[in-house]
């Protein structure tokens, strides 16, 4: 989340450029990406612990 944060501050004030949209964009999907693969790997390393 602080790196998504960081990457919005990031972009120029005047920037309404599309290529910046593009990228935060991009970057905040694969931090999403990323957090569904972790979360869903530790679930399912809880259930096998328990079975």
């Amino acid at each position: 989340m602080a790196l998504a944060l960081w990457l919005i501050q990031a972009t120029p004030e005047s920037g309404s450029d599309n290529t910046t949209m593009i990228r935060v964009v991009a970057g905040v999907l694969a931090l999403v990406c990323v957090i569904a693969i972790v979360v869903r790997r530790k679930r399912k390393a809880s259930k096998e612990d328990w079975s």
